[in-house]
């Protein structure tokens, strides 16, 4: 009976105790947790603060790289165009090729180009305007110079000019880029003309095998040093950039007036040591390039610059540990608070997320995309093609764009079945997909039209990429149902290089040379501004069966008369092959 007894209350104590166990269990296990918070709060912060700073080391290479680059994009831009011209340039034209680029690139403060014979041209930003500097070489040693001030316009405002003891074709820049293949980073040097520290990228401008020439920029070292003043960690924060031997390269704007005494006192380059930073050895840093030490209060981090800049150089960051880890006292005192607040707002988070995420995401890709062939809509197509516009002209890459056009696709709606249809438009569309980059975009924008645009780059000519799409895309057709075999694709294209930048204008360009085309013949590919296609290499014959079929049941003519050929040339009137593409 006592038994009994003792079991039923047991039983209905069992909730209580379970609850009990798990109340005191989640105690336990946040004391627990509040503890080993508080042992490893140092720990944890420290390795917060290194990745505090690798994070702001990143950031800070990446704005120094994006800068350099410009003054790369710079000469090699000049050594393209004096390429274009044989060589040399009209000395007029060149100043104004020299002055728009100055223009464009706040980032070079110097352009110049010396020929083979020691004469230079020389082009730099003033407050009103440029100064150009012309230098010729004399009899004897030295060299004749005129510094003239030019106006906005290019216009003379003042000139005057002498000799010095200059030699372009002694000059780092010059010798530098005359021993090396493509572009080259000269170490820091100080200048002639300035008695400042610059550094130069250069490259040699050859035409025919023979050096024709070698043209040169020189960084605008204080907008880099003002760039260096702004780091994201603190009013202490400073930044250096050095050469692996730990000379000086560039300093933040507060430290150039020391920059500049020390290149008086010592007549030479000042390197780490005379600025008193804690540099380290090449071989202390890590896998990555990078290095982190404290001394004091004072945290430093040196990261060599990324491989692909070209760039031998280290940036030297240095900042108070105070602004790595600020309120670390208050963090330690709420830690428990915080892990609390944290773990029922990230639960809470996730099941918000868990159900909105899926619905989200959905409508996003609906929004974006055409149902049946997985390509992109036009309202998606317009803001993507928009985009890449604007990306290739920053960059000056060609974009092609491809009009394509289902040739009696109607046939098979009306023969078959939408259904029919739609598994023809399903092929098209997984076709096109995989025939472009995930930077492109194809674009499924009418009942059977379709859109490609690409970005050139290495990828050849834009008459084989439009042939070899409606290539592909005629191939799929025929292969993706039976009773597809009188369907064809006829494409037109048009590039930036013929009709420039602007998204109406490519698009426009494309359509004419579709329509033009198919008034001529359907089922081959058109380039804007001629009159006739050609045919494209796998299915040319197909097509041109298929399209003569149509013509001769329209007319009642069944049979091929001597003014009619597979490849469309005989009839008077109508164009030949090779009118269409020029070379093939």
């Amino acid at each position: 009976m006592w038994f009994g007894t003792l079991r039923l209350r047991m039983a209905r104590s069992r909730g209580v105790i379970v609850a009990v166990v798990i109340i005191a269990t989640v105690l336990i296990g946040q004391m627990a947790t509040s503890i080993l918070n508080a042992v490893l709060a140092d720990r944890a912060l420290q390795a917060a603060a290194e990745d505090t700073y690798t994070y702001v080391g990143d950031l800070m290479s990446e704005r120094v790289g994006d800068f350099a680059g410009s003054a790369q994009d710079v000469v090699e831009g000049t050594a393209s165009e004096l390429v274009r011209g044989g060589g040399a340039m009209d000395e007029d034209a060149l100043v104004r090729a020299l002055a728009s680029r100055l223009d464009r690139e706040p980032a070079v403060g110097t352009i110049f180009v010396a020929d083979t014979e020691g004469n230079l041209i020389a082009l730099a930003g003033a407050d009103s305007g440029y100064t150009r500097l012309d230098v010729a070489p004399v009899a004897g040693g030295g060299s004749a110079f005129e510094r003239i001030d030019l106006d906005e316009n290019l216009e003379e405002t003042g000139r005057d000019g002498g000799f010095v003891d200059y030699t372009a074709e002694t000059r780092p820049w010059y010798e530098d880029a005359v021993a090396a293949d493509g572009i080259v980073w000269t170490d820091p040097y100080i200048s002639v003309r300035t008695g400042e520290i610059v550094v130069s990228p250069a490259m040699t401008v050859t035409v025919d095998g023979e050096l024709a020439a070698v043209v040169g920029a020189d960084l605008d070292l204080d907008r880099l040093g003002a760039l260096l003043e702004n780091i994201p960690i603190g009013a202490d924060a400073r930044a250096f950039i050095l050469t692996g031997d730990g000379t000086i390269v560039a300093a933040p704007t507060a430290r150039r007036d020391e920059l500049e005494a020390l290149l008086d006192e010592t007549q030479g380059l000042p390197d780490a040591g005379d600025f008193g930073l804690p540099t380290v050895a090449p071989s202390t840093l890590d896998d990555e390039g990078d290095a982190i030490r404290t001394r004091d209060d004072t945290v430093s981090l040196e990261r060599t610059m990324d491989p692909d800049t070209g760039l031998d150089w280290v940036l030297h960051l240095d900042a108070s540990a105070a602004d790595l880890t600020p309120s670390i006292d208050d963090f330690k005192r709420a830690s428990s608070w915080v892990t609390i607040i944290s773990i029922v707002m990230v639960m809470a988070a996730a099941a918000v997320a868990l159900r909105l995420w899926r619905p989200i995401r959905t409508l996003r890709v609906r929004a974006a995309t055409d149902a049946l062939t997985g390509l992109a809509n036009r309202y998606e197509y317009t803001r993507r093609l928009r985009a890449i516009l604007r990306s290739a002209e920053h960059t000056e890459d060609t974009v092609l764009l491809i009009a394509l056009d289902l040739d009696n696709f109607k046939q098979v709606n009306d023969d078959h079945g939408h259904d029919a249809g739609d598994v023809v438009l399903a092929a098209v569309g997984d076709t096109l997909l995989e025939s472009v980059r995930v930077r492109d975009v194809a674009a499924r924008v009418g009942g059977d039209e379709f859109v490609v645009v690409m970005r050139l780059g290495e990828r050849g000519s834009p008459v084989e990429l439009a042939r070899r799409l409606r290539d592909d895309v005629a191939t799929a057709i025929h292969e993706s149902f039976a009773g597809a075999s009188g369907v064809g694709a006829t494409a037109g294209f048009a590039t930036t290089g013929d009709v420039g930048y602007d998204a109406h204008h490519l698009q426009t360009a494309a359509d004419e040379a579709l329509v033009a085309g198919k008034r001529v013949r359907k089922g081959r590919t058109y380039a804007y501004g001629h009159a006739a296609g050609s045919a494209s290499s796998r299915d040319d014959a197909a097509a041109g069966r298929a399209d003569d079929a149509v013509a001769r049941q329209a007319t009642g003519d069944a049979t091929s008369g001597p003014d009619r050929t597979e490849e469309g040339e005989g009839a008077e009137g109508r164009p030949h092959q090779a009118d269409s593409l020029p070379g093939n």
